[in-house]
């Protein structure tokens, strides 16, 4: 009678344990919203060449990896992941630095995710080029936009690029 007590008590602490870290790593509704855009897109750079980006759930759908290619040499790996009621986002360039971005308070309904530059990365000088904001914009389930913002020398440009899902 008291092993199976123990077993009994046993089995309640290791449920109590599971939901709690359950709860704990419960992803934030914004994030949620971007977990929409997994898929595969495709849109026309500035200079008329096609890009395309893909977008896959990694970690046990607890972060969000899309793939941005451009020509052969130019891939480059962004890993969105949940904060508490925000989402962050770490972006592997190309040109071998990784700023980190985060947006404010975000909800399930958001269409519209402002990333704000938090740090970075393997940059040489704060004057070398690199990702210092991004805007994901959901237009529909077939549809959405990135502008990023590029900063260089002080100076920011803003590259959009508009998706459409591939059918």
């Amino acid at each position: 009678m008291r092993n199976k007590f123990m077993m009994l008590a046993a089995m309640l602490t290791l449920s109590a344990v599971s939901y709690h870290l359950q709860a704990q790593t419960k992803p934030a509704g914004g994030f949620d919203r971007l977990k929409t855009l997994v898929g595969e897109w495709q849109a026309t750079g500035e200079d008329g060449k096609p890009v395309t980006s893909s977008f896959r759930l990694v970690s046990n759908d607890t972060a969000l990896e899309e793939t941005f290619q451009g020509d052969k040499d130019h891939q480059m790996v962004t890993l969105y992941t949940p904060d508490e009621n925000r989402v962050t986002l770490t972006h592997y360039c190309s040109m071998g630095n990784q700023p980190r971005l985060e947006t404010p308070v975000v909800s399930a309904t958001s269409d519209e995710f402002v990333f704000a530059f938090i740090g970075i990365t393997n940059l040489a000088s704060p004057e070398d080029q690199h990702m210092h904001g991004m805007v994901v914009q959901i237009d529909d389930a077939d549809h959405f936009s990135e502008t990023w913002t590029l900063r260089a020398k002080g100076h920011d440009t803003k590259r959009t690029f508009n998706f459409a899902r591939k059918k």
